[in-house]
Formats: C-alpha cells, structure tokens, sequence
C-alpha cells in the first residue's frame, strides 16, 4: 500500500483499517449478537495471576458472543462507569463461579503451565484467543472439556519469547485481527534492558479485548534492536500483509526503557519499515464497551461545545490550556474521569471558577468506548467552556514525520478523520528530536489544504522535553504554515508544565510562576500550554490555582479558538 492513494482509495482504506483495528463486526469473528442480560463479574485484584487472566479472556469470549453481556468488577473505576452511564446489572456473580460457567460455555481451552512458562504468556493467550479457547494453566482446578492445543507439550522445544513468537505467528496469524505488545511481568526499568527479569505477574488489562478481538499478542523485548533476530521476526509479523498500515498496535511497549523514557513506546521508530503507531490502551473492560453498542462514525454524533465568540485584540495575550494523556485509554477511564469530575465540580462554582480548557481525548474510543466518548462530550455541555482536541499524534500515539511517505499521506487521512468525527480542528503533535525540521518542511504542510479538517497544531517536546523548534525566534509563539493549494495550519511553539515544584525548571513552576510568565509575554501573544501529571500536576494544584493570579490582559481560551485567532493575528 506504498505510495500515495487517491480520495477514494484512502476511504477504503480508513474504513478497512478501523475495521481490522477495532469492530468485531467487520473481522471474520462471529458477528456479536443482543446482550440479553448484563453480567458483573467481581474480581480480587490480589488474585493468582492465571485466574485473573482466565477470567478476562472468558469476559472476551463472552461480549464477542454477546454483545455487552459481560463486565469486570477489579479497578477501583469499574463501579464508578456503570453508575455514570446508568447500567444496571441483571446478575453480579463471583470470579470462581464465572469461570466454572465459562469452561462450560466454552469447552474448548488452551493448557499451559504458569510458573515455567511465564516468559511466554504472550503467545499462549495468542493461540488461545485464535482458537476461542479458555487458557487454563495446570494449577487451577476449572474443568476443560476439549484442550485444543497443549502448550506444556506445543512449545516445550519452544521454549524463548522468540521462538514460541515464531511458532505462533507461523500456525496462527491468519486467523488474527491485529497486534497487541503486553509486557509478561519485565522488570521495567531493567537494569540490562537486553536481558530484563521476570520480576512480576502478567498484568491481565486488555486480555479481555484481545480475546474479543482475536488479536495477535507479542512481547519480544529487543523486537527493535538491530542486528537481533527478534526485530527480524517482528518485522516479518507486521509486513506479512495481514493488517493494514500504519499499524495500530494495541497495549503498550515497555521495552528499553532508559533515562526515564520508553525508547519504542510510540513504536514508529521500531522497524525499518517505519510503519506502526501506538494505542495505548492497557485497560479493561474494552470488549464490554466496544461491543455493547455501535461505533460512532459520524460528523455531530458527539458535538463540540460552541468556540468562545472572541475578537482578536492586539491587547491582549491568549493562552490556551491543554490536558495532556488523553491519547492513553486507561488515562481516560480512571484519572481523567476524576479530573473531568472535579472540573464539573468547580465549574458549578460560577464563571470565574470556570475558564476555558481543553482536553485531549483518544479518537479510538469511538470505537473502543463509544459510549465513555459520549459521556465526556455530554458532561462537557454542563460547563459549555469544557473543548477537546486529538491527542499526540492524531490517529496513533506516533512519530509522523518518521513514518514511510505513503504512511504518513494515510495518517494524515485517517487523523483529519477523526477530527471531523470528534468536531475538532486541531491536534498535538509529537517527533523525534531529529524530525522537527522535516516536520515542519515536510510532514505538518500536509495538514494545509483546502477542505481540510486539521487548522492547527500543538507540538510536544519529546523526547525527554529536548527542544523543539529551538530556531524559531524567541519572540515567536506559532507559524502559520501555508499549503500548496494557499490554505493554511498553524503551529504553536512547544510548552509544557509538568509539575509545580521546581520554579527553577520550566516545566515545573508553580502556578504564581507560571501566571507571572504568561503575564509578561508581548501583548498580542497567541500560545498553549500542554498539562501533563507524570511530574504531580494536576487541576488543583496548577491550572486552577494560577487562573486566578492571571493579570487583566491575559485571556484563556479554548484551543480550537487559539487557533482562529493566531491566523487572525498572522505571525508575530
């Protein structure tokens, strides 16, 4: 699919790769019928680790045989959903007493041994997900009527990640939907990120999808590295032809992690093929919301909140602050949700308590979750001062500007996509440290024609907040970029603020810092600000302590206004 694709190619290939990615209806899977009943299933989150997973694959099994039929009760969050979208249960049953019912609904299982087979849970869930089969290992007591494939016996003269990798993706990569990197139980950081330990369980977020979705799970630690034959098979798995590019690749690649940072975590510097993205994504219950109702695929199914009628003055600064993580689904189902809470809560407060924000927010849980999607875009009509815009890239958690050309041309696609179903104009933007310059010569221009969806774009210092357009004059806050056609996007200077405990480092001012940085900006300044709490930020602490230190002339505002008014403004 190299190369560029014309209007109509590219429609089909967005409605292909959504399918394989995301809807258990387009796939080969069998066509999920009407939940009768709703099923919570209530789960020790201290249980043995191959009882949990158990457990989640029987509650994919189960939503791909009946839609929405089946929901885990382990995160703290879990109860908090059903009673925001108003789901009753019909049964609440225990772990112990699902699963005895489960190997009876599905008696076919995979048996494997846990405690040496550890390292190679990966595969094992792999076939037993392509088989519909319940993985069992030999120290749980449930009942198996059919052992569809041994694995104690299968992969015992396969015995590394690589070649059970191998072996499965030999035997049973056609009857998978796309991929998926869960970590089984790395010690993370390592100390030789070469050869990390097992130093923990196999967590089970996401198994449940993978069940449902029938993906193909791998973990090969230096599945990056070149010149190691993993990257040689993990190459062969993701060009083989079976899923389209860019890749979507769910759950999360922990893998290298140095200096503090995940070196292949956004994965599209991982292969030579420069051909994949993340979907950060390690969390359950996404066979229950995937399934139980459709996807939204249309302009105004959720609507964005009316922009702010704001007249560009030159005397006046703008700043629009953005909530960051949003493109993590997990983020979205837990902390941000709090976050989301607390901003209602506050806004209640009155107008001045109340100043516009943005939050990012993933384009894929219009598929995954659609109705956690409508939840944030209804609950955002309380406040009417609540926007959203896309995550880090646009469409996958990536590196644009380093994907192959006829990548980059169907990321493209696919992200001014999602902006028109999200309601949204504007994106954050991540590249490497060597990739800005082509990013803003090469890749961010393709977002600058007309009837385009994508206006503007909020860069992300990454990685490890290196500078990003650091030959930009100091006194520039955006470009406005222009097109071939003469349409236009604009992007914004990179700032982020990380936490508030260090008024010596700019990514950690406190909020009288941060409000005293802003106010001493020129007048007539159009600029963002991107919120991130892995350095302890949060909404109390930061944004809604410094709203109220902000002099007179400093103006928030949403950043889809930010970016109408920076090409009001023109450059600076």
């Amino acid at each position: 699919m190299a190369g560029v694709l014309n209007p109509l190619m590219l429609r089909v290939w967005i409605a292909l790769s959504l399918c394989a990615l995301t809807l258990p209806a387009c796939t080969k899977q069998d066509a999920p019928g009407q939940a009768s009943q709703l099923t919570v299933v209530q789960i020790d989150p201290q249980a043995p680790a191959p009882f949990q997973l158990a457990v989640q694959a029987c509650a994919g099994l189960h939503n791909r045989r009946a839609a929405g039929s089946v929901y885990i009760q382990m995160d703290p969050h879990d109860p908090a959903w059903l009673d925001e979208l108003s789901l009753k249960p019909d049964a609440i049953v225990s772990a112990p007493d699902f699963l005895n019912t489960c190997v009876a609904a599905f008696p076919a299982c995979v048996r494997y041994d846990y405690k040496t087979q550890h390292e190679l849970m990966p595969s094992i869930l792999t076939v037993a997900a392509a088989l519909d089969a319940v993985p069992l290992d030999a120290g749980l007591t449930a009942t198996c009527g059919n052992v569809a494939f041994d694995a104690i016996e299968g992969l015992k003269d396969k015995n590394t990640p690589y070649l059970a990798t191998k072996y499965v993706f030999e035997n049973y990569v056609q009857q998978t939907t796309g991929l998926a990197m869960l970590n089984p139980g790395y010690e993370d950081p390592a100390s030789d990120p070469a050869h990390p330990k097992l130093t923990r369980d196999m967590r089970p977020v996401l198994v449940d999808f993978v069940f449902a979705q029938k993906l193909f799970v791998v973990f090969l630690v230096n599945g990056c590295v070149d010149g190691n034959p993993e990257k040689e098979l993990l190459s062969s798995i993701v060009n083989a032809g079976h899923w389209p590019t860019p890749l979507g690749v769910y759950g999360y690649n922990s893998s290298w992690n140095v200096a503090g940072g995940d070196l292949y975590e956004a994965q599209t510097k991982c292969l030579d093929s420069r051909n994949m993205g993340a979907i950060a994504s390690e969390t359950g219950n996404l066979s229950f919301f995937s399934t139980r109702r459709a996807p939204i695929v249309d302009a105004n199914e959720v609507k964005q909140n009316d922009l702010e009628a704001i007249q560009y003055d030159p005397g006046k600064t703008y700043v629009a602050f953005v909530v960051g993580d949003g493109d993590n689904v997990q983020y979205m189902m837990t902390t941000r949700h709090d976050w989301f809470r607390q901003r209602l809560t506050e806004c209640q407060a009155g107008n001045n308590a109340c100043p516009p924000l943005t939050w990012t927010i993933s384009p894929h849980l219009a598929h995954l979750a659609p109705d956690l999607l409508d939840w944030y875009y209804r609950e955002s009509h309380q406040t009417g001062k609540d926007y959203f815009t896309l995550p880090p890239s646009g469409h996958l958690y990536a590196y644009p500007s380093s994907l192959a050309e006829g990548d980059q041309d169907r990321f493209v696609a696919a992200t001014e996509q999602d902006a028109r179903i999200l309601g949204v104009t504007g994106t954050v933007h991540w590249d490497w440290t060597d990739s800005w310059h082509d990013a803003e010569d090469h890749f961010l221009p393709k977002y600058a024609t007309a009837n385009g969806a994508i206006h503007g774009v909020f860069p992300v210092n990454v990685p490890y907040m290196f500078p990003a357009f650091d030959w930009w004059p100091d006194t520039r806050f955006f470009e406005v970029i222009v097109g071939k056609d003469g349409s236009k996007v604009v992007v914004f200077r990179p700032r982020e603020w990380r936490g508030v405990n260090n008024n010596a480092d700019p990514f950690f001012l406190g909020p009288d810092k941060m409000a005293e940085e802003l106010g001493g900006y020129p007048k007539g300044t159009v600029t963002w600000v991107y919120m991130t709490s892995d350095g302890g930020l949060n909404l109390d602490n930061s944004f809604l302590a410094m709203a109220k230190l902000l002099p007179a002339h400093v103006q928030l505002v949403s950043a889809d206004t930010a970016v109408k008014l920076a090409l009001v403004a023109g450059h600076p």
